[in-house]
């Protein structure tokens, strides 16, 4: 065949490379080595065939012949060096991408490539050394300052990253992969605003791109919006449904968002393309423990570690799950398992101090916490975990527990409240108020009991009702809850700033937080500070130490009015706390119960046991060896475990009590529960952290209780609830004087058969059960703090 001949040949055969017609580019190339071996062009061409139809290995051949034929064309031999990086003969590929360079040492394109090389051996930065050559040539592009920036993000040179991202979308504003490069550093940066403003340029540009949608999704899950994280993960997911990570990333967020029909699906499309059957094991369980459906969860978090057993995250949320259900030992066992592989695992170290503060070893709780805290200053949960334990500890006084509040206000919520004065909104101090309360606990659950009675009896000429409702699941009292409102707003998966506009969209004029720490509270939303007026109630019985939150709702009392104890200012209530109507039909058994059973005289606390603080066993055991015949009943989380009870009787007989007198017991369905006040005398209210729902029932079930008030809100709840049935005398002033009051009344039956009759009757006409004087209260009290606010306004 001629030279010219050939030529054409070639020529033809890259015009159909160039259109990626491979079979027929193919064919061509074929036909020119075929008549002319030492057509390097053609062997050249035939490697780019092999590429485009992804035959790597083949490609590779090619390109060597073509640098046998050609050794000094610079451009076989970065395509043969490309080539074996992407097989993993990286050395060898370096070597052709450096000869490359050598051939021709001012050409972008080889100088691109070797950087690619340099990136695969891991020397980031020899890539980066490369790619600012490249951009101090003449005229570099807007792809070469999108690849000096991933040189710069890689090695935490971050401001380097932005500055070459920036230069990239100046340089090319129509150029989807230079955004796609500056979102995902502004992501990396926490800069979420400026985030969201390069995702709508990239929506404009590449609006049904995978990546973009990845990308939408990414930023919904940074802000909390586990839905629309749900939304923009399906739809990148329609887009490539084959991306592992993508379908992963959407299963993940249909589990946190609730759907679970959905994220099953999500599951087996994951099980189908190959994915470790532990994770989605593992976020199963993280669905179910998201739901409260414990027995479920734990089958799949525990088949996840037993195929698994490095699955930290696994192990993580099966702690969860062991906590929940009361698995005492195994949540200990769990938190060794994961402090062992990883020794500084905060949420191992969370758990394990959880686990102490159970057991009523509240200063070894504390001491785990302060670890924590030392490690992540930042993180809200070692702060709201270390202020549950102080509420129990006799070591921590009010101004310890104020002191944590207001530092973990200063570390993780402060910086999150809006600049909002609310000058738009209508001061007129007289109109109907707008009243949002905001919970997950709007279902069957011990807030709800308190929630429930008062709100059918609200005056929705004085206040318009919202119920923020964070928790995906209702139940017989949802619905009832839900008629009461005047709008209802399930907010669950709906991020914090999202809420926050919703809130302030629906123009609320005072919010309370009836969740505070607890499970599905979101103190990060309410940080931000939505409403002009921000309250805290029932949730957690404590200071906030928030700057957002304006007032705590408390009983009537002197101590707590004055202040000091929290960071809000307090709202005393005029006659008690919170209101219970639909308690308990369990009868109350006539007479004593040590006499009509012929049992000792019996003492109980049935308060969970990590409310027992060292001080409170020591009073308890002064009571005990007075009273030698006498015996003290406890409620315990793995109160039917040997070691446990071990444990805890030992904390008693240090002081001298004999264990024939203790009796443990765990959780009990609810009638039992309420049935086993007919086996009590005369009820122990712990200290510093009183008996809240308990002291309600067991007043209903007839049974009084001895307390002693401390400093602070949840240390006072017992004098409240005795005060309003008359039981003044059971107020004790002093630690001697608890002493006193329980073992007077051991040996006086007959006063305590007086304090015992008709206390249901006594508790029935009082504002304990008084569900209209409630709402009546709160009406007033809202109104109080709106006129309050409008004064406020005008000065």
């Amino acid at each position: 065949m001629s030279s010219v001949n050939l030529k054409q040949l070639l020529a033809k055969a890259g015009k159909a490379l160039d259109k990626m017609n491979y079979a027929d580019a193919g064919a061509l190339f074929e036909k020119a080595v075929t008549l002319s071996p030492q057509a390097h062009r053609g062997w050249y061409g035939l490697g780019e065939v092999a590429l485009g139809i992804g035959q790597t290995d083949t490609a590779a051949t090619f390109f060597g012949h073509a640098v046998q034929l050609q050794t000094e064309n610079a451009r076989y031999h970065q395509r043969l060096g490309e080539t074996l990086g992407r097989l993993g003969q990286v050395k060898d590929g370096l070597a052709h991408l450096l000869t490359a360079r050598r051939l021709a040492p001012r050409d972008t394109g080889v100088l691109c490539s070797l950087s690619g090389g340099y990136v695969k051996t891991g020397n980031w930065h020899k890539a980066k050394s490369i790619l600012q050559g490249v951009v101090r040539q003449p005229r570099p592009q807007s792809a070469h300052y999108c690849l000096l920036g991933l040189a710069c993000q890689q090695l935490g040179e971050l401001d380097e990253a932005l500055a070459a991202f920036k230069k990239a979308t100046a340089l090319a504003p129509h150029y989807p992969d230079a955004w796609l490069s500056l979102c995902h550093l502004y992501k990396q940066k926490n800069m979420l605003d400026e985030a969201s403003d390069s995702l709508r340029t990239l929506f404009i540009l590449a609006p049904t791109a995978a990546s973009t949608h990845e990308l939408a999704g990414d930023l919904a899950w940074m802000r909390g919006d586990t839905q629309e994280a749900a939304k923009f993960f399906g739809q990148a997911a329609d887009s490539a449904p084959e991306q592992l990570d993508i379908q992963a990333k959407l299963a993940t967020a249909l589990v946190a968002s609730g759907d679970a029909l959905a994220a099953i699906d999500a599951m087996a499309r994951l099980h189908a393309l190959g994915a470790a059957e532990d994770w989605i094991l593992e976020k199963l369980g993280v669905m179910f423990t998201l739901k409260y459906w414990t027995p479920m969860a734990r089958e799949n978090l525990e088949m996840a570690v037993e195929r698994n057993p490095g699955n930290i995250d696994a192990w993580n949320v099966l702690l969860a799950v062991y906590t929940r259900s009361g698995e005492s030992e195994k949540v200990r066992k769990a938190a060794d398992t994961v402090l062992e592989k990883d020794p500084d695992n905060i949420n191992a170290l969370l758990h394990l101090a959880t686990w102490y503060n159970d057991q009523g070893r509240h200063d070894e709780a504390l001491t785990l916490f302060e670890r924590a805290r030392k490690r992540l200053p930042q993180t809200q949960a070692v702060y709201s975990k270390t202020l549950w334990t102080q509420l129990s500890a006799s070591s921590a006084s009010a101004a310890d527990i104020l002191s944590v509040a207001r530092a973990m206000d200063e570390q993780a919520f402060r910086s999150q409240l809006r600049a909002n004065d609310f000058t738009a909104r209508n001061r007129d101090s007289g109109r109907r108020l707008r009243i949002g309360w905001l919970s997950s606990d709007m279902r069957r659950h011990p807030v709800s009991a308190f929630v429930l009675p008062f709100l059918p009896h609200f005056d929705h000429e004085a206040l318009e009702i919202f119920v923020y409702y964070n928790f995906s699941e209702e139940d017989e009292i949802t619905r009832k809850i839900k008629s009461y409102a005047d709008h209802w707003r399930t907010v669950a998966g709906i991020g914090d700033d999202t809420l926050a506009d919703l809130i302030e969209g629906d123009e609320i004029d005072v919010l309370i937080d009836l969740n505070g720490f607890t499970d599905g509270g979101r103190s990060s939303m309410v940080a931000r500070k939505p409403a002009p007026i921000q309250v805290s109630w029932l949730g957690f019985p404590g200071t906030s130490g928030m700057t957002a939150i304006d007032y705590i709702l408390t009983p009537p009392d002197p101590v707590l009015e004055k202040g000091g104890w929290c960071s809000e200012t307090p709202w005393p209530l005029p006659d008690c706390y919170g209101v219970r109507t639909d308690i308990s039909d369990a009868a109350i058994e006539p007479g004593l119960p040590c006499e009509r059973l012929q049992t000792p005289f019996t003492f109980a606390c049935l308060n969970h046991f990590r409310k027992a603080s060292e001080k409170t066993i020591e009073l308890w055991s002064r009571i005990l060896i007075q009273l030698p015949e006498a015996r003290l009943l406890l409620v315990a989380i793995g109160g039917k475990d040997d070691d446990t009870i071990r444990y805890f009787t030992g904390k008693f007989e240090r002081h001298g009590v004999d264990p024939r007198q203790l009796a443990f017991r765990g959780y009990v369905p609810r009638l039992q529960y309420y049935e086993s006040y007919n086996e009590i005398d005369l009820g122990l209210d712990p200290f510093p952290y009183n008996g809240g729902t308990t002291s309600y029932d067991s007043i209903w079930m007839g049974v009084p209780f001895v307390t002693w008030p401390g400093e602070h809100l949840c240390a006072r709840m017992g004098r409240a609830v005795l005060e309003n049935v008359g039981l003044h005398e059971l107020v004790a002033d002093s630690a001697d004087a608890y002493v006193d009051i329980a073992v007077r009344l051991a040996h006086d039956r007959e006063r305590l058969k007086t304090l015992r009759t008709g206390l249901r009757e006594r508790m029935l006409a009082s504002p304990l059960l008084d569900a209209p004087r409630m709402a009546r209260s709160l009406e007033t009290a809202f109104q109080g703090m709106w006129r309050r606010w409008c004064e406020n306004q005008t000065k």
